[in-house]
């Protein structure tokens, strides 16, 4: 709050009082090293505290058959409209009606509105203030003829459709029923379906407590997700050449099957842009083909792809493998150089090998780009190392990995164990990348994203000796956006481990509350192990917020205590491999922390 205070000032004063303006600057600045923000610019500074503010955090945990109080449901409703959808986003209504671009102001937070002293984030703060009043009006009374007032005439045919859904997604969230559902299940009855997902990006969950379908799996990837999957992939391809000079030879890309469902295919648009070649529907709404995309209308060289997918992919999507696997065989066999194509160069040397080492089926295996678990298994090895500290170096999670993940998948092509090949292939790997898609987990929330992101980026460190660039693509928010791993560990510490509002919401859950926290810290420990991302003072951070905090440590151990002694382990890991460069002081903060805390735990067993 403090360096945001400091930022306003400084943008308040840039405009009235240059001169004071560079001494805030200094101030600002000065304030952010200290935070341990590693940044020296303060328009970057201000987008990212910016897009922290505006961070989407769950309260707690979900209490089958509990629903939202009115101030819950006005902040959850507000959330959804900040998206267009079928209707209009309400945020972007209210903007235009300022005479403004919504778009404008989520990319420049830090410019002013017609060089005065306020700027576009305090027009997005004043903006989502708006929307909540109008939210509490429509819920309320949806014909209360005031909330029309609000817009111009130009403006009302799409404020009065956005009203409306507002009015009908609160009735569907009234018309929630868990624990009905639960008992007409137990009591062998039918349960009404409805489709499964994100909340925030598929209101269309609600009512809560149906028999969740998915989709049709044959339309995927959707005609906006493959548009979607474009942007990304051009995004990522930009943010690669802006520190390179020069573009990617391959990529490695995890693919998700929940993430699949929730984005009908974002990255499977991605993978194929990369490559050059887009889906083709020829007749009804189904894929059907693929055409190439000229190198003329491409302005790049095809850029080759490995996927590398998890057991639940395989299981739902084998149309969507047998996709890929057709366009990967197709680029491979395009006549063209390998300076405009990547995967055919690739391709050329993998057949190259097996064909020395007398491998039959040498051409059909050559063009293989999709990876995976063994039949039957659904993840890697690399997270049950983490999760018992039952390994001695890093390159041992590589190797679990690769172990884990060397089955080849293709059209009529089954788990095939590829060692080789997978490893020839990672060596041509740049860059490394994964879809953020979902606004209840950031990348610290959960142990598969160290475990399939972090475990493809150190295999590839292994195999090439150096690291890749790691990047993230953040599809939750109305832009896309595109970052370097670094970044997102950060937010995801800031925003929820650090953050107590994330901490308090999480504590009122008796037990689960302080597990949930202890297994976040485990995640972290995970992406330190398979990243090396995470700086020196989040640990620090970690320890000061949970343990040498005595009340927070009374509190952590009142609902858990088995929890507060896991982090405090995994806080001693951290120090002894490396990752934390704790004071002498720390370590015996923590040693005694640990040791009463142990007493107490034999007492009570």
């Amino acid at each position: 709050r403090e360096l945001e205070d400091l930022v306003d000032e400084y943008n308040e004063a840039r405009v009235l009082d240059p001169e004071r303006g560079k001494l805030v600057e200094t101030q600002a600045l000065e304030k952010a090293a200290e935070l341990n923000f590693t940044i020296d610019n303060i328009e970057e500074l201000h987008r990212d505290l910016s897009d922290m503010k505006r961070s989407i955090i769950p309260k707690g945990l979900h209490v089958l058959g509990e629903n939202y109080s009115h101030d819950d449901l006005v902040e959850y409703i507000t959330y959804v409209m900040r998206y267009d959808r079928e209707v209009k986003s309400l945020h972007r209504i209210l903007v235009e009606a300022k005479g403004l671009d919504y778009d404008d102001l989520l990319q420049n937070p830090s410019k002013s509105v017609d060089g005065n002293s306020k700027t576009y984030s305090g027009v997005l703060s004043e903006i989502e203030d708006n929307v909540k009043e109008i939210v509490s009006k429509v819920l309320k009374d949806a014909k209360d003829k005031t909330i029309l007032s609000v817009v111009p005439g130009n403006l009302k045919t799409d404020f009065k459709q956005t009203i409306n859904f507002i009015s009908v997604l609160s009735k569907n969230i009234g018309c929630s029923d868990e624990i009905g559902s639960i008992l007409k299940a137990l009591n062998g009855e039918w349960i009404s379906p409805n489709i499964g997902g994100d909340p925030i990006r598929t209101p269309e969950v609600f009512p809560t407590g149906s028999n969740m379908y998915g989709f049709d799996a044959r339309l995927v990837p959707s005609s906006s997700a493959y548009k979607k999957g474009v942007e990304i992939a051009e995004k990522t391809l930009k943010h690669y050449f802006k520190i390179h000079s020069k573009y990617p030879e391959s990529v490695g890309v995890v693919l998700w099957g929940f993430e699949t469902m929730k984005t009908r295919g974002e990255t499977i648009g991605q993978i194929l842009h990369y490559l050059g070649v887009r889906p083709v529907r020829k007749r009804g709404p189904w894929v059907t083909d693929l055409e190439l995309t000229p190198l003329e209308e491409l302005k790049r060289p095809r850029i080759d792809v490995v996927v590398t997918i998890c057991g639940i992919f395989r299981d739902t999507f084998p149309n969507l493998i047998v996709l890929l696997d057709k366009a990967f065989k197709l680029v491979s066999s395009l006549d063209e150089s390998s300076k405009d194509n990547y995967v055919k160069e690739h391709t050329s040397k993998v057949l190259e090998k097996l064909r020395a080492s007398d491998t039959p089926r040498a051409e059909r295996l050559a063009s293989l780009r999709i990876f995976g678990p063994s039949s039957g298994e659904y993840a890697t090895s690399v997270r049950a190392l983490i999760e018992t500290a039952n390994w001695k170096d890093e390159e041992q999670l590589a190797e679990a990995y690769i172990d884990s993940m060397q089955h080849a998948y293709g059209e009529n092509l089954n788990a095939r164990i590829s060692p080789d090949i997978l490893k020839e292939l990672l060596e041509n790997v740049d860059m490394t990348l994964q879809i953020r898609d979902t606004n209840e987990f950031e990348i610290t929330d959960l142990d598969h994203y160290y475990e399939f992101f972090g475990g493809l980026s150190k295999a590839v460190e292994s195999v090439r000796g150096y690291k890749p660039e790691m990047v993230i693509s953040d599809t939750t928010k109305e832009i896309v956006q595109i970052d370097d791993v670094k970044k997102f560990i950060d937010r995801g510490v800031r925003t929820r481990v650090l953050n107590p509002k994330w901490i308090d919401e999480m504590l009122k859950h008796e037990y689960h509350g302080a597990q949930k926290i202890s297994d976040t810290v485990e995640y972290v420990l995970g992406l330190a192990a398979t990243t090396n991302k995470v700086d020196n003072w989040i640990w620090g951070d970690i320890a000061k917020r949970y343990i040498f905090d005595e009340e927070m440590l009374k509190r952590l151990t009142e609902n858990n205590k088995f929890a507060a002694a896991e982090i405090m382990g995994r806080l001693s890991e951290a120090e002894k491999r490396g990752y934390w460069k704790a004071t002498e002081e720390e370590l015996d903060k923590l040693r005694n922390a640990y040791l009463e805390l142990e007493g107490d735990i034999e007492e009570t067993l």
